[in-house]
């Protein structure tokens, strides 16, 4: 099947190449303009025009370009009359002569193997030849001891010649064996092989007399566009916050982008270094006290990313919808992400497959992706007349496409210019910068800053007693910052990965820097204070916590705590705060929050009681 589609294919071309054998025109890319999804890609191209009509060929376009987006402009003295875009297989004859070379070579291989068989062949002959004369006794006749010496020193050095021959030669059958198996995998790898058209636009023109005519094509492309990353670092409690905004830059497009001018437009791991949020915990019959799962994960999923015959699939997008978090898989296609709170959907995609959205079942998530075999189809987009000024293509915002590099990556420091665009930030490069069309992501420097900040811990104990050390940077706004995945290092440690939310920040940037073992904190029943009385036609049950924390470290601690009371929605049941410790209770959600400081050293413990009452006789689930 795979063999008659590329018959097909083949086909194909030859026919495209007769129809559009006319003026062909080559443009480079000169300026791209990088979405968080796709790019913006804007090539030039003076050309001779003769009188007449006439049809340009601008060829080695990307396939993945959205011909909707196609502006032309011409700036001569001639006519537009028509723009369409079409498909040329143009690698399909480099496919053939690619698959005629390798099976030549083939050929060739398998004459030397032929050869040095019958090398061995002859080896062999000889070694029997020598072993039918090797002996010089006879009967009949003595033979002295010189001799006998001198005969065993010929044979000897016979055989000695004809292993070394022998080993030469079976080395060499191995090496041909393995180029064969190499070959013979090429070939049934190119034979497989789906050809990818490049896309190329047909411009019809007409002018009145030979002339220069400069042509502008500007187009969205997709496979391609950018997402953000930071290396935040943090010496100590006393110490600024060091944010090293990076641009991680790929495109898989098939098209060549070398030394463009290059710009970026916002518009569009494994520890769990998330703080967790408290549900409201409505009281009520036959409803049960919010649970909360924790897992050694935290936020963190993972998982590994196969085609249809369940082999690895590299560089696969994962990414989470609506935000700019994302990551790609490795090269054995595994992956890891950090989630944000709130989010609870994966959406995997690569070139050739069909795209999947998932929702988050837990913290693995493999996925199996399936080809995508719909073929591309030929579409019609919109001329321009002579000297019009094609208006400039504005792409809608789209959510982020992926994320961390796979193993290969290039790094370095640049001169950006940032700025506010009517679509969002814009950061422009100030050198030329060369992408690779491979998908490999390029990593460059963008912004590097040195932050004032505070520092101060939280916990909520009634889902995990570790303390999450918060700092918060305030005057952030200017940075141009926006939601990526974050490597932390704190006190010269590698902490993990967490997230730079800039969604949920208002004046204060908030963001973890992970758990800190040394800010000790229990959450114990106190039974001795929990019990149940009845009185009249109501029972009362009584219910009590105490919370202990001590800060082991050198330096003192801010730390916020939050716990929890029932919050009724029922008129028979009524919840009464005994004791908070003087923490600041929100009766709409029955959150209790306490800010303390503790010294060097310090422990203290925050009792918390409450009481339920609510009729005799009626069930009702109190933790």
């Amino acid at each position: 099947m795979k063999r008659l589609k590329l018959g097909l294919w083949i086909c194909l071309c030859l026919c495209t190449t007769t129809l559009v054998g006319q003026n062909k025109v080559k443009t480079t890319a000169e300026k791209v303009m990088l979405f968080i999804d796709g790019a913006q890609v804007t090539r030039t191209k003076q050309v001779e025009i003769p009188a007449g009509t006439s049809t340009l060929i601008f060829t080695g376009l990307s396939p993945y370009m959205d011909a909707q987006s196609m502006q032309i402009s011409a700036k001569g003295k001639l006519t537009v009359t028509s723009v369409n875009q079409q498909y040329n297989y143009t690698d399909s004859a480099s496919v053939s002569q690619k698959q005629q070379s390798l099976q030549e070579e083939l050929k060739k291989t398998e004459k030397q193997q032929k050869e040095q068989n019958a090398e061995l062949g002859l080896i062999n002959a000889e070694y029997e030849m020598l072993k039918t004369n090797c002996s010089v006794s006879n009967k009949n006749t003595a033979t002295s001891l010189t001799t006998i010496k001198e005969v065993n020193h010929y044979y000897s050095t016979q055989l000695k010649t004809l292993k070394s021959k022998e080993l030469a030669i079976n080395e060499k059958i191995e090496e041909l064996a393995r180029k064969q198996e190499q070959l013979n995998a090429d070939l049934a790898q190119l034979s497989g092989k789906a050809l990818t058209p490049m896309s190329e636009i047909a411009v019809n023109v007409n002018a009145p007399a030979t002339c220069k005519a400069t042509f502008t094509l500007n187009y969205y492309v997709k496979n391609a566009g950018w997402f953000p990353s930071y290396d935040v670092r943090s010496s100590s409690l006393s110490e600024p916050i060091s944010i090293i905004y990076k641009a991680n830059i790929f495109q898989n497009t098939k098209e060549e982008w070398k030394n463009v001018e290059l710009s970026l437009s916002s518009s569009n791991p494994t520890t769990g270094n998330i703080a967790p949020k408290l549900a409201t915990y409505w009281l009520d019959y036959g409803l049960a006290a919010p649970r909360y799962s924790l897992n050694q994960n935290g936020n963190s999923v993972s998982g590994v990313v196969l085609d249809g015959e369940r082999e690895p699939i590299i560089g696969v997008n994962v990414m989470i919808p609506g935000t700019t978090i994302g990551t790609l898989t490795d090269v054995n296609g595994k992956y890891s992400i950090t989630i944000p709170n709130g989010q609870n959907q994966l959406q995997f995609s690569f070139i050739g497959y069909q795209s999947q959205t998932r929702d988050i079942q837990g913290s693995v998530m493999n996925v199996v992706l399936q080809e995508d075999v719909q073929m591309l189809q030929e579409v019609v987009v919109v001329g321009y007349g002579a000297e019009a000024a094609a208006p400039s293509y504005k792409p809608s915002t789209k959510s982020i496409k992926k994320a961390a590099a796979i193993e290969e990556e290039a790094s370095m420091a640049l001169e950006v210019e940032q700025s506010q665009g009517q679509m969002g930030y814009e950061f422009e490069i100030k050198v030329p910068y060369t992408i690779p069309s491979d998908n490999k992501p390029v990593v460059a420097e963008i912004g590097h800053y040195e932050l004032p900040a505070s520092y101060a811990y939280q916990s909520t104990p009634k889902i995990d007693k570790d303390a999450f050390l918060i700092a918060q940077v305030t005057d952030w706004e200017k940075l141009h910052l926006l939601e990526g995945e974050a490597n932390v290092y704190f006190e010269n440690t590698f902490i993990g990965k967490s997230i730079m939310n800039i969604t949920q920040q208002n004046d204060t940037l908030s963001f973890s820097l992970g758990r800190d073992k040394r800010i000790m904190i229990q959450r114990t029943k106190e039974n001795e204070y929990t019990s149940r009385k009845f009185m009249g036609s109501s029972q009362t049950q009584s219910i009590a916590w105490k919370l202990s924390v001590r800060n082991t470290r050198p330096e003192p601690v801010t730390l916020t705590l939050y716990d929890q009371l029932p919050v009724s929605r029922n008129n028979n049941i009524t919840v009464t705060a005994e004791e908070i410790s003087g923490g600041r209770l929100d009766e709409a959600k029955g959150i209790i929050t306490w800010q303390i400081t503790l010294q060097p050293g310090e422990q203290r413990e925050l009792p918390l009681r409450y009481k339920v009452k609510y009729p005799k006789g009626r069930n009702l689930v109190i933790e």
